[in-house]
């Protein structure tokens, strides 16, 4: 099937109006939703674009995740090994670049939060497995812990979003973050979205 195809199936399957999508999509709480969801794909194509196939297989499995797992967002398989690397994407966090004048230190924050939080019984398993003290698994139920993944991707791009009036987003970055970017980028600033964001 076309792209086409495929969005008009997706409308048809969940009885979406096809001339109200765009407006469904662009609903505040909807975009990051699928923003998050596509940066998983953008780091799938990456992937596929930089390891030799020879030696990777780079996949990306749709599933729900199960009580007591997460779903890998992107798998690599390196053939001669035979070992599995799972991949999380996870986009930074929006608004959360600083710059401090005094060590000349940028930051941004990377939220790795899980999309359901741990419930009592799964946090009872989940402690007794991973030996942690309930209590301290309790107090960040909706965060991972460092062993979850082999890998984290981000993009420092989404750092760059404001929030509208309206609810939306938009790229907008301040003149100072302008300066900040432009080292990651040879091109002038109407291209300079996609290329942080690449």
């Amino acid at each position: 099937m076309t792209w086409i195809e495929k969005v008009k199936a997706f409308c048809d399957t969940y009885n979406i109006p096809y001339d109200y999508l765009a407006e469904t999509l662009y609903e505040p709480k909807v975009i990051p939703m699928i923003r998050g969801k596509a940066f998983e794909f953008t780091a799938l194509l990456a992937l596929q674009n930089v390891l030799p196939a020879s030696e990777f297989e780079v996949s990306k499995e749709s599933m729900n995740a199960q009580l007591g797992s997460h779903d890998i967002d992107v798998a690599v398989y390196h053939k001669p090994t035979q070992i599995t690397i799972s991949v999380e994407c996870k986009l930074s966090a929006k608004g959360s670049y600083r710059y401090s004048k005094q060590d000349n230190h940028h930051s941004l924050r990377v939220k790795c939060m899980r999309s359901r939080t741990l419930g009592e019984a799964m946090i009872a398993q989940q402690s007794s497995k991973l030996n942690i003290d309930p209590a301290l698994l309790k107090v960040h139920n909706d965060s991972y812990i460092p062993t979850d993944f082999d890998v984290v991707f981000t993009s420092i791009g989404n750092v760059f979003y404001v929030t509208r009036d309206d609810g939306t987003f938009e790229w907008n970055p301040s003149n100072e973050e302008i300066q900040f970017l432009s080292r990651f980028s040879e091109d002038e600033a109407d291209n300079l979205k996609d290329n942080i964001f690449d």
